[in-house]
């Protein structure tokens, strides 16, 4: 090979002259998207909200778990350890936290444990807040109407288990796998639509926010996908070799790659509908 052909193959001439031949149009969008990926800081913020999403969704699923213990035959151990896929190791560490029984779980929650959770866990939502409002460059909304804080958990945490729900059900069935697959698709983009349009209080209008809401859907189905294939794998790999302590490492790095899906659809979506940009104006700020 000579070396005017070697040199066409060099990673940096190639995208010189890729991005040469590419329309003007293409070139904005990817030097915006760029930008605004710089801007929101996605790795840090994906971090955040992985980690803040561990240590908040995963107490709620148990206070639920203890709350319809008694109605159910399944014990707590094992409705947690199904809900998330946990392997021998990770039952055996949960059995011996939570195999008290029902009344002493029920103890060691209480009411102030009860509130403790709910109150803990806005706070994936205001991580959330911060990270939409530097995504569309608007000032944080801060304390007022905290209530859009609960109302956003709350509406992720059972959209999230209706979904898994309607996955289990529809295992091994092509045509309920499919179907779940567009359902797992359009919950999302609404839900990753409303979402930021609740946090931050009705400063972009929902159309605008419907792009990223959109993109969110899909990459949900993709990395719904991709869990199939790669948690069960990496549960049990991690499980052997470090137990519980490697099993929730495994969550928290898949939280992660679920939150960087999450900050990238989004950022995408803000800049397809830079046009659209949130108000800035106060008289365009909803009462709380």
């Amino acid at each position: 090979m000579t070396l005017a052909k070697a040199a066409r193959w060099r990673p940096r001439e190639a995208l010189v002259r890729a991005r040469s031949s590419s329309p003007p149009h293409l070139q904005r969008l990817l030097n915006n998207t760029l930008q605004a990926l710089a801007r929101a800081e996605p790795f840090d913020r994906a971090m955040t909200l992985a980690a803040q999403a561990f240590t908040n969704f995963i107490p709620l699923a148990i206070l639920l778990a203890t709350a319809v213990e008694p109605w159910t035959s399944e014990s707590l151990v094992d409705r947690v350890a199904d809900k998330f896929a946990l392997p021998a190791a990770g039952r055996s560490a949960l059995d011996t936290v939570l195999g008290s029984g029902p009344s002493a779980q029920a103890a060691a929650f209480g009411s102030a444990g009860l509130l403790i959770v709910v109150v803990s866990a806005t706070s994936f939502a205001r991580a959330l807040a911060r990270m939409y409002a530097r995504v569309w460059q608007v000032p944080p909304s801060g304390w007022r109407g905290g209530w859009r804080w609960l109302a956003v958990v709350l509406a992720i945490f059972t959209c999230t288990l209706a979904l898994q729900a309607v996955q289990g059900a529809a295992e091994h069935r092509l045509v309920a796998t499919v179907g779940a697959l567009f359902l797992t698709f359009g919950l999302n983009a609404v839900l990753w639509t409303w979402v930021p349009w609740v946090l931050l209080v009705r400063r972009a209008r929902f159309t605008v926010l419907l792009p990223g809401g959109l993109l969110m859907g899909v990459g949900s189905v993709g990395t719904l996908l991709a869990s199939k294939v790669y948690m069960p794998r990496a549960l049990t790999a991690a499980s052997d070799d470090f137990g519980v302590l490697g099993v929730a490492f495994t969550y928290i790095g898949w939280l992660f790659l679920v939150a960087l899906v999450l900050i990238v659809t989004t950022v995408i979506g803000a800049v397809l509908t830079q046009d659209g940009a949130p108000a800035r104006t106060s008289s365009s700020s909803p009462d709380a």
